[in-house]
């Protein structure tokens, strides 16, 4: 045993079974490097301008600037700062968004976060599934017609720029009628969601409307996405199809079929399951290309436009969410990996 496994073990002697101290592990690091993150990412926003702008607005008068910088310990060290910024944000307490009046950034999250998920939510339903199937498909009848005519779709995907897809797609669909880039809504907001909440209020013009708005970001993310995930399944159940154990399956007599399913396909579901995990996570990062694109507004947009004047802040709470969202997602795939290839060895 090298002498690292040895100190490891040490540091995670819990007498817990294999499985759990690898959870724990996974767990302790993932919290680690959420902390990591937000406190360079917080630093560089403290060194780069003043803190107070977080907690005035232009209205503020200049007397209770002091006042304020003493009541959010901004006074303090950085380390500080940071421990104090994150009880605030425990209580809910993001500061003021500069890009957008000075209100608070809670109220931002709450506007603008639902639009962005509904986005991610419809693209990860659509994009996964038909990915996976062209993937599997390309791969199992390789160098035939279909093979050839998926990874040209995954070319065109994955060399043209999204911004120019989607701006192919605007013009095309938008002087017919088919989206809208300027919805009016005029049901109740019950989820912050178009088409749930046209749903869920019974408004069948309403509904229509939210598509409208929906099908542009939703069509360029499909061209865009499914090109990464097809090659990817594509390659990588190749690259199973080609090892001994394949080979060895088929000489015992299993079919084709069975262990191309049974085998194959399995433990090529690694980079794959990477990918869902990626995928679940920016459900919550919204998408600036697509949100400007179409002039929906999302949590994307809003990062662009904080990040354009400098508002720390709000790039400093949607880094926070990303990255927990992020790392929560890897934390999990990291568990589902060691059930989906036996070759993982947990705990180890």
């Amino acid at each position: 045993m090298s002498k690292k496994n040895q100190v490891n073990n040490k540091i995670f002697n819990l007498n817990l079974k294999p499985i759990h101290r690898y959870i724990f592990k996974r767990l302790l690091f993932s919290i680690i490097t959420i902390f990591a993150i937000n406190f360079i990412v917080f630093t560089i926003s403290r060194l780069a301008g003043d803190p107070v702008a977080a907690y005035v607005t232009p209205s503020t008068p200049p007397e209770k600037i002091p006042v304020i910088r003493k009541m959010y310990h901004l006074d303090e060290p950085i380390p500080i700062q940071f421990i104090y910024y994150l009880q605030n944000v425990i209580n809910g307490d993001f500061g003021r968004a500069a890009s957008y009046g000075y209100v608070k950034i809670s109220e931002i999250i709450y506007r603008y976060l639902p639009l962005s998920f509904e986005f991610n939510l419809y693209s990860l339903i659509l994009t996964l599934p038909i990915s996976y199937w062209l993937g599997t498909k390309a791969a199992t009848k390789r160098d035939t017609a279909f093979d050839h005519a998926a990874r040209l779709a995954g070319i065109f995907g994955n060399c043209v720029p999204a911004f120019f897809t989607g701006l192919l797609i605007l013009a095309f669909l938008y002087p017919r009628d088919l989206i809208t880039v300027d919805p009016v809504f005029r049901f109740t907001r019950i989820t912050g969601m178009p088409t749930f909440d046209a749903i869920l209020n019974w408004d069948y013009e309403g509904l229509i409307e939210a598509f409208k708005y929906l099908v542009g970001p939703l069509l360029t993310s499909f061209i865009t996405g499914f090109a990464s995930n097809t090659r990817i399944l594509r390659s990588s159940i190749l690259e199973e199809l080609s090892k001994d154990y394949i080979t060895t399956g088929k000489s015992k007599g299993l079919s084709k079929d069975y262990v191309e399913k049974h085998y194959a396909r399995r433990n090529a579901l690694i980079p794959f399951m990477t990918i869902l995990g990626l995928s679940i996570a920016t459900m919550f990062s919204g998408n600036a290309i697509m949100e400007v694109v179409f002039n929906r507004a999302g949590v994307g947009a809003v990062s662009a436009n904080a990040a354009k004047i400098s508002d720390h802040p709000t790039v400093q709470a949607f880094t926070l969410i990303y990255s927990v969202m992020l790392v929560s997602a890897n934390f999990v795939i990291d568990i589902i990996y060691g059930y989906l290839d036996p070759r993982i060895r947990i705990g180890e």
